[in-house]
């Protein structure tokens, strides 16, 4: 028999519809991912996300010349895993039937619990977006192998210690010092590539925001998108602040909107920095202690949106659906739950980087 009936579908066919774009909006980086990036992911234990990294035979030759025929592998695929995330929305059955018997006032305290859990599931994804999804092997020390392969295992060379001290020397199941596919999976972050090292240790320039947006060029290929904290924001217009010209009688000190070498800058509140995390951001979405940084200084991300793909499930359930309200077993609430089930990619860690340790 079904529970709440009338609750039940209005709460799974209008309201859940309504929040999909809701669940984007309160991280600047996930609403752009979800523009730019959104893919489907239409079931199956795993898929694959296949790449280039070798090129073929080639050579000048003179008539009468041989040809080298040999064959060698120049593209394959890493096995991609779907990652689950669910949001509990209770409510009380005295409130639903009898304290807010009314229906606007039932739709609405229904309404305002399917937002929050929107928000909530939003805010763990525009955390996890920055963090990595891998067991603690060799060089990782916590086991995240639940959740999304985030951008920390993604921008990494398979050396180096990235912002949270974690190096990864596999992305999607494949090994990054294989011959010849490492160039290709990647992220520059070494001084020895001859750019800036990943660990800035200091205050940003306009010189190293140079060479670190060049180190991730090649042909025509290049950042569309950078990313840093609210603080990291402040600090790249201090940078710039110097260069800035006015016009008329009443100066209007700072920038609204910056772009870098046609890049667009966003300052992201979920990405990692030094501001102060609370108990609650600290237990339910994972960003350090309660009552310290998340890390010590700031962060700045460039990235190639064009190679970044954030899987969403295509079932009405798992893409943000929502299951109904079913009665709990010993007491009066009644209880849904709010899915996600999908994954995110990068298909090009070469084309992206991160800076660390801006302060």
């Amino acid at each position: 028999m079904a529970f709440l009936d009338t609750v039940n579908s209005i709460t799974r066919k209008t309201i859940v519809p309504g929040l999909v774009d809701q669940v984007f909006k309160s991280g600047p980086t996930m609403a752009y991912i979800k523009r730019n990036c959104l893919a489907k992911y239409a079931g199956g234990p795993s898929w694959q996300e296949n790449f280039l990294y070798d090129m073929m035979n080639v050579s000048a030759y003179q008539p009468g010349d041989t040809f080298d025929l040999s064959q060698h592998q120049i593209f394959t695929g890493g096995t991609v895993t779907p990652r689950y995330y669910n949001v509990p929305v209770p409510a009380l059955i005295e409130k639903v039937k009898l304290e807010l018997a009314g229906p606007e006032a039932v739709f609405n305290y229904i309404d305002t619990l399917m937002q929050t859990a929107a928000l909530t599931m939003s805010a763990k994804l525009a955390t996890d977006i920055f963090r990595h999804g891998q067991t603690n092997v060799t060089g990782v020390t916590t086991d995240r192998s639940k959740y999304i392969n985030g951008l920390d295992e993604a921008l990494c060379e398979g050396v180096t210690a990235g912002p949270f001290g974690d190096y990864f020397t596999s992305y999607l199941t494949l090994t990054r010092n294989d011959a010849n596919i490492g160039s290709a999976l990647n992220s520059p972050k070494l001084a020895a590539t001859g750019f800036v090292a990943g660990n800035v240790a200091g205050p940003i320039s306009y010189p190293i925001l140079e060479q670190a947006y060049n180190s991730v060029v090649y042909g025509t290929e290049s950042p569309d998108l950078l990313i840093t904290t609210n603080k990291g924001m402040s600090l790249i217009k201090l940078a710039f602040h110097a260069q800035q010209r006015y016009e008329g009688t009443t100066a209007d000190f700072g920038f609204q909107g910056i772009k870098f070498n046609g890049a667009t800058i966003f300052q992201d509140r979920y990405a990692p920095g030094s501001d102060v995390v609370s108990a609650s951001e600290a237990a339910k979405l994972g960003r350090g202690t309660s009552g310290s940084a998340e890390i010590s200084a700031e962060t700045l991300y460039f990235l190639n949106t064009k190679y970044i793909r954030f899987y969403l499930s295509t079932d009405p359930l798992f893409g943000f659906g929502f299951t109904g309200f079913l009665p709990a077993q010993d007491n009066s609430l009644v209880v849904g739950h709010y899915k996600f089930a999908g994954n995110m990619t990068v298909q090009a860690p070469r084309l992206g980087r991160v800076l660390w340790g801006i302060s």
